[in-house]
C-alpha cells in the first residue's frame, strides 16, 4: 500500500488524449496505484494536479512558484491525502488491508498491536468471504470485538468494489447483524467500537462515510404516547395519593428527548408495561400515521446502516419470521456475527417454548370483569363463566403437580418435568371450551378492546399448542404459588429447529466467544446448537487463548480440607465456610464466592458472617443492585450464585479474589434428563453432555476475575472432586492450562503479598 511509482507516464498521455487536453504537463508519480501527480509548468507559477483514476478526474492541489524536486513530493502528497478527493486504495490481498488497519491506524489512535486479535480477523474475514459458519473462540484479552467488526467492514469495502467494477451498481452499505446476550455489549458496540473505528478509518480516507450502527430491540422498549396520554389522564384526576404522585414522577421524566424507554432510570418495569408500546399496535391507532415509534423503525430500517445490533432473543424471532415468510423485523443483510454465542441455545429456548401461565386467565378474567356492563343477569352469568375457566386452570396445574415428586421442590431446583397425558389433555380442551363460549357470551366487551383481543387469542394459541404438541419436553415452575404457576415446553428435536433456522439460510456467520470449547474441542457447543448438522466442509474452527499471563499473575488453590459436596451435611458445611474465612483473611476482603446453590449459600453464609471482618453481601433471588453495591464497598466479600457466574465483570482491585465453592455441574432439569435417556451408560452421559457444560460454564465465571491483561488475583476452587483424589482433576486443569496451583493457604498469602508490592492492587486495602 501506498507506493510510489515513477513509470507511468504512458497512462498520464493516454488520460489527456482520452479528455482532449492539449496543454502541456509533466508526469511527476504515481502515488497508491490509483493518483498520479502531474505538474503544468510556465515561467511564473506552476500548477500541481492529481489524476484521480478510480473516477477519471483530475483535481487542482496547489499553485506555487517553486519547482518540483523529490523533497517537494511529500509535501504534495500529505496535502492530497488531507483532502476529500483522496481515498485509499484497496490492495489486492484484504489480508493486507486488515493488518494495515490493525498495525498502524489503530496503534495511531493509542491501541496496541495484538497478533491474536490480526490473525482473528483475518481469519473472520476469509469465514465471511467463504460463506462458512465460523466458529472463532477468542479468549479474555484477545479483542474479538474490534476483530470482527473490521473483518466486516474489510469485506464490505471489497464487495462494494468488486460490485462497482460489475457494473452491478455500488451499494450504500454491505449490511451486518450483530447479535449479543448482554445489553452491555449491544451499547459498547453502538456508542464505543463502531464510532471509534468509524473516525479511525474516515480520517484516514479508508471509509468515505461514518460507519453507522443501530441498536433493535422489541418493541415493549419504546414509548407509546397514546398510552402514557391515558395513563397521564388518569392519574391526574385521580383522588388518590399514590396517583398524584406517581403523575408527578412521571413528569419527571423527558419523554420527548427519546422514546427508548431504557434510558429512563428510575422508571419501574409495572409502570414501563402501561407507557410502551403495545403488541397490538396497528393502523387503528389515532396517532398511527404521526407514530414516533413507527418513524424509528422506518430509520433502523434503512439500507444506509452497516450494522443492526440486537439480542439473541430478537435475532431469533426474526430467523422465526424468515422462515414462516412473515414480515421481518430485521432488513435484509449478507453478514451475520453472533457473539456471546455460548448462551445461543439459551435464547433459543425462550423463543422455541411453548408456554401457558395461570397468571394470564387471572389477568384476562380481571380486565373482563371490569368492563362488564348492562343487566345483572348478563353480569352473574358472564362472572359465572370466568369462574369455571378458573376453576379448570386450577385442576390443571394441580392434576400436573400431583404427579411429581414434591421432596424434589426446592430453591434451587426451578424446572420441575411433567408428562401431558390423556387426562390433561381432557381438560386442556374444557378450557378451550370455556374459552370459546366466552368469546362469544362477551364479544361486545372483547372487540372494544384490541389488548383483550390479542391477550385471549394468545392463551387459546398456547392451549392448542400445548394440546396438539406430543415431541415437547414439558416442565412446571413456581409449583408452590398457585397465581404463578406456569408450564413451559420445548421441541426435542431443538437442535434441529435451529439448523432449519439459522444454519442453512446461505449467510455468512461468525459464532465467537471466550467459552465455546470444553477443553477438548467444539463438538459439545455444535451438537447443542445443530451446527455438527451443516456439511463440515461448511464449518471453520479456530480457537485462541488469552494473552493473559495467568502464571505470573494469577493463583489457582485448590483445597485439600473440603470433602465431597453435600448440602445436607454440616461437616462438609464447617469445612467449606473455614476455607472461606481463611481465604478471605488471606486477601483482605476483595472477593466474590460462587456457589451453585441458593441453600447451600444461605447456611454457609449463616456460618461465615461472624468470623468475617469485612463488608458483607448476600446475593438472593430479589436482590438487585447488589453488584454495585459490591464495587462501592472498598473490599467487600459478596456471597453469590446465578447471573454471577456470567455477564458480571469487576476489574482492576475491588475483585481480586475468586471462590468457587463447587464445580457448576448443571442443575437436573427436564431436558437433562431427557439426554441421559440417549445415553448407554451414566459414564457416557457425563463425559459427553454434563462435563462439557460445567465446563464452559467454570470458564465464564473464572472470566469474571480475570478481565484484561493488568488484572491479576486468585482463583480458589473448594471441591473434592479437583482435590489430588478427584477423579476430574486432570480434566479440569487441562481446560485451564497455565494456572501455577498451590494448596496451601500460606502460598496464597504470599502471592497477593507479592502483587500488592508489584502495584497490581493499588487500592488494595491492608
Amino acid at each position: 500500500m501506498f507506493e510510489i511509482n515513477t513509470s507511468e507516464e504512458a497512462i498520464m498521455l493516454s488520460y489527456f488524449e482520452k479528455h482532449r487536453d492539449k496543454k502541456v504537463y509533466r508526469y511527476l508519480f504515481t502515488f497508491d496505484k490509483n493518483y498520479i501527480f502531474v505538474v503544468k509548468e510556465n515561467k511564473s507559477i506552476n500548477s500541481y494536479y492529481v489524476i484521480c483514476r478510480d473516477n477519471d478526474s483530475m483535481v487542482l492541489l496547489l499553485k506555487s512558484k517553486k519547482a518540483y524536486t523529490d523533497e517537494y513530493k511529500g509535501k504534495l502528497i500529505n496535502r492530497f491525502t488531507a483532502t476529500s478527493d483522496y481515498q485509499v486504495t484497496l490492495p489486492e490481498k484484504p489480508d493486507t488491508m486488515i493488518e494495515y488497519i490493525f498495525r498502524k491506524l489503530m496503534p495511531e489512535s493509542g491501541f496496541k498491536i495484538r497478533e491474536e486479535q490480526i490473525e482473528l480477523s483475518i481469519n473472520m474475514y476469509e469465514g465471511i468471504k467463504s460463506n462458512y459458519i465460523s466458529i472463532c473462540e477468542a479468549e479474555v484479552g484477545t479483542g474479538k470485538t474490534y476483530a470482527y467488526i473490521v473483518a466486516a467492514v474489510v469485506y464490505a469495502l471489497y464487495e462494494r468494489q468488486k460490485q462497482s467494477k460489475d457494473g452491478i451498481g455500488q451499494e450504500e452499505s454491505i449490511p451486518c447483524v450483530i447479535s449479543t446476550s448482554s445489553i452491555d455489549l449491544q451499547n459498547a458496540i453502538i456508542n464505543n467500537y463502531v464510532p471509534t473505528l468509524s473516525e479511525i478509518l474516515y480520517k484516514n480516507r479508508v471509509i468515505d462515510r461514518p460507519l453507522s450502527a443501530v441498536l433493535r430491540k422489541g418493541k415493549e422498549h419504546y414509548f407509546c404516547k397514546v398510552r402514557y396520554e391515558r395513563l397521564a389522564e388518569y392519574l391526574k384526576n385521580s383522588k388518590k395519593a399514590f396517583d398524584r404522585d406517581l403523575f408527578e414522577k412521571l413528569n419527571s421524566f423527558e419523554f420527548g428527548n427519546s422514546i427508548d424507554l431504557d434510558e429512563f432510570k428510575g422508571l419501574k418495569n409495572h409502570i414501563m408495561q402501561k407507557i410502551n408500546v403495545p403488541k397490538n399496535c396497528d393502523k387503528s391507532c389515532p396517532r398511527f400515521k404521526n407514530c414516533d415509534y413507527l418513524k424509528y423503525i422506518e430509520y433502523v430500517r434503512a439500507s444506509f446502516h452497516d450494522f443492526q445490533v440486537c439480542n439473541h432473543n430478537y435475532y431469533l424471532a426474526d430467523a422465526v419470521k424468515r422462515a414462516k415468510g412473515r414480515q421481518l423485523l430485521i432488513p435484509e443483510h449478507s453478514i451475520e456475527i453472533i457473539d456471546e454465542a455460548h448462551k445461543l441455545r439459551d435464547a433459543a429456548r425462550q423463543i422455541l417454548v411453548k408456554s401457558f401461565s395461570g397468571e394470564d386467565i387471572t389477568t384476562m378474567s380481571n380486565m373482563i370483569r371490569s368492563s362488564l356492563k348492562g343487566k345483572k343477569s348478563f353480569q352473574n352469568s358472564a362472572k359465572l363463566k370466568l369462574e369455571r375457566l378458573c376453576l379448570w386452570r386450577t385442576k390443571f396445574f394441580r392434576r400436573l403437580i400431583s404427579n411429581i415428586n414434591r421432596e424434589i421442590i426446592d430453591d434451587d431446583v426451578s424446572q420441575i418435568g411433567v408428562t401431558i397425558g390423556y387426562h390433561e389433555k381432557e381438560i386442556l380442551v374444557e378450557m378451550l371450551l370455556q374459552i370459546s363460549n366466552i368469546k362469544d357470551y362477551c364479544s361486545s366487551i372483547i372487540s372494544k378492546s384490541r389488548e383483550l383481543e390479542i391477550m385471549v387469542l394468545e392463551i387459546e394459541q398456547q392451549l392448542e399448542n400445548i394440546l396438539k404438541t406430543n415431541d415437547v419436553l414439558y416442565w412446571i415452575e413456581n409449583p408452590g404459588n398457585e397465581s404463578l404457576i406456569a408450564i413451559h415446553g420445548v421441541p426435542i428435536d431443538l437442535e434441529n429447529q435451529l439448523y432449519q433456522l439459522l444454519w442453512r439460510n446461505g449467510i455468512s456467520k461468525i459464532v465467537t466467544s471466550g467459552t465455546l470449547s470444553d477443553g477438548e474441542g467444539f463438538d459439545y457447543f455444535k451438537s447443542n446448537t445443530g451446527i455438527d448438522l451443516i456439511t463440515p466442509s461448511k464449518i471453520s474452527e479456530i480457537s485462541y487463548s488469552s494473552p493473559f499471563d495467568y502464571n505470573t499473575n494469577a493463583l489457582l488453590y485448590i483445597s485439600e480440607k473440603v470433602p465431597f459436596p453435600d448440602k445436607q451435611c454440616d461437616q462438609y458445611i464447617e469445612a467449606v465456610a473455614e476455607e472461606i474465612t481463611k481465604l478471605v483473611d488471606a486477601t483482605w476482603g476483595h472477593t466474590v464466592i460462587l456457589f451453585t446453590s441458593y441453600a447451600l449459600l444461605s447456611k454457609v453464609y449463616e456460618l461465615a458472617r461472624s468470623r468475617i471482618k469485612y463488608p458483607l453481601l448476600k446475593m438472593d433471588k430479589s436482590q438487585r443492585n447488589i453488584v454495585e453495591a459490591f464495587k462501592n464497598s472498598g473490599n467487600g466479600v459478596l456471597f453469590a450464585t446465578g447471573s454471577f457466574w456470567e455477564g458480571v465483570d469487576c476489574p482492576g482491585d475491588i475483585l481480586s479474589s475468586l471462590i468457587i465453592v463447587n464445580l457448576p455441574f448443571p442443575t437436573p432439569n427436564p431436558i437433562l434428563e431427557y439426554k441421559k435417556e440417549q445415553f448407554d451408560t451414566m459414564g457416557k452421559f457425563i463425559d459427553s453432555i454434563v462435563f462439557p457444560e460445567m465446563i464452559i460454564k467454570l470458564k465464564q465465571g473464572m472470566g469474571r476475575l480475570i478481565r484484561c491483561e493488568t488484572d491479576t488475583g486468585l482463583i480458589a476452587v473448594l471441591d473434592f472432586r479437583i482435590s489430588k483424589k478427584g477423579r476430574y482433576r486432570q480434566r479440569v486443569l487441562k481446560a485451564l492450562p497455565g494456572f501455577k496451583v498451590t494448596d496451601s493457604i500460606d502460598d496464597v498469602r504470599v502471592f497477593i503479598r507479592k502483587v500488592k508490592e508489584e502495584g497490581y492492587f493499588k487500592d488494595l486495602n491492608i
